[in-house]
């Protein structure tokens, strides 16, 4: 008989893309011209790290107190505030004036989700996902004794399909009489697919028919990569001023990446951002996840909610030149593997801009395989491969195109 739980002896990590990426580091270590394209983090040109100057400075300028106090459960007044101003903009008024907001820190988008679905769900009942999606999302279900369905993300065209995404909604409703669906817009992971302002009207005129006999929603929009989408700052906003045109029984959820916009990833910083249009949904929702956040993880860094507070308030201007430039590192590469890619012939499924870029394989375990053989580490995923464009230079996103499309 085993010590563990019958429940915790069904737990096995698989694909994981910590492990595999640090198979890929310790291989690239003992031969530099080995290609690790696994792990979501930015690299510049030189093949280095990249970090925000503003950031370094940001935590240089902090005190003792200021990077490793206790602080409150639900993040400190000045961290809501400050991602309020960063993710509404220039709607932040308008949505203080017709929604009601709620916040709470979290180690990374990944602490967001885990407390959404934890508190917007029974056990057993399912979350809707895209087929095409950060596995991570199955094992925060597992964990959280929730099963999930999907929807197909693209039509037959290769645009986002509402139909499907409609039909599933519906089915859920009907089975367990409540929904919650993730949306990871714009760059989404993995594909690198971002949807048009014309989807979003149609998520928001199905999620209202879908409630307006008020069943419970709860839209989750993982907006992790929302600042490296090519359309810029103010157009990736424009799609969150749809959800105040939203019933008063869909609760949109956003999940904020304090790794991905500010590239904290060690840090573990994120937030669970909650819009809602009765106080009554937001005072549930500060005290249901605020005592969640307590018994998983007791506080978020109060080093990483500072840094965010200073760059996004002292440095903004600065920060979002730099931004700007991360972007543009993301663009030149994306760039790059479009053309390459067209000119010998390998298919990938639609991208429009982010950290990755996915091809369609028969067999992604064997495929991950034979391009390890040929000195391309990728992460398999569900019918297909990741590609990491982040990760890797310029020079290594032509050469990967060559070895994907020789070796699959």
């Amino acid at each position: 008989m085993s010590i563990l739980s019958n429940d915790a002896l069904t737990k096995e990590n698989k694909g994981n893309a910590l492990a595999i990426g640090a198979e890929a580091r310790k291989a690239k270590a003992l031969d530099n011209s080995i290609i690790d394209s696994t792990i979501g983090m930015l690299y510049d040109e030189e093949g280095k790290f990249f970090t925000f100057k503003t950031v370094e400075r940001a935590s240089c300028e902090l005190s003792g107190r200021e990077k490793y106090s206790y602080g409150a459960t639900c993040g400190t007044k000045e961290f809501h505030e400050a991602l309020y101003h960063w993710i509404f903009r220039q709607y932040y008024d308008e949505f203080k004036e017709n929604t009601y907001l709620g916040c709470i820190a979290t180690p990374g988008g990944t602490g967001a989700i885990c407390n959404t679905f934890a508190n917007y769900l029974e056990d057993g009942q399912k979350v809707l996902l895209p087929d095409y999606m950060w596995t991570n999302y199955i094992q925060v279900a597992r964990e959280e004794h929730l099963g999930y369905t999907t929807f197909h993300l693209f039509d037959s065209e290769g645009n986002f399909n509402l139909s499907d995404f409609e039909d599933k909604c519906l089915s859920l409703k009907e089975e367990q009489g409540r929904i919650v669906v993730v949306i990871n817009d714009p760059c989404e992971n993995p594909t690198g697919y971002s949807m048009s302002y014309t989807d979003w009207i149609g998520v928001v005129e199905v999620l209202n028919r879908i409630s307006r006999d008020s069943t419970p929603v709860v839209l989750i929009y993982d907006m992790a990569y929302i600042d490296y989408d090519k359309r810029g700052f103010d157009a990736s906003r424009n799609n969150i001023r749809l959800f105040e045109k939203l019933n008063d029984s869909v609760l949109t959820i956003m999940c904020f990446s304090g790794s991905k916009t500010l590239g904290l990833y060690g840090l573990r910083i994120g937030a669970q951002i909650a819009i809602a249009h009765t106080e009554k949904d937001i005072i549930e929702f500060n005290t249901a996840n605020d005592f969640s956040a307590r018994g998983k993880w007791s506080g978020a860094s109060t080093l990483g909610q500072n840094i965010i507070v200073k760059v996004l308030t002292s440095f903004k201007d600065e920060f979002a030149e730099e931004l700007e430039y991360a972007r543009r590192l993301l663009i030149n590469r994306a760039d790059a593997f479009i053309e390459e890619a067209k000119s010998v012939g390998l298919k990938h499924l639609p991208y429009s801009c982010g950290f990755f870029v996915t091809i369609p394989v028969d067999n992604p375990l064997k495929a991950f395989e034979d391009l390890k053989k040929a000195g391309l580490y990728v992460l398999p995923i569900q019918n297909a491969i990741r590609l990491t464009l982040s990760s890797i230079t310029l020079e290594e996103v032509k050469r990967a195109v060559h070895i994907i499309k020789e070796n699959i």
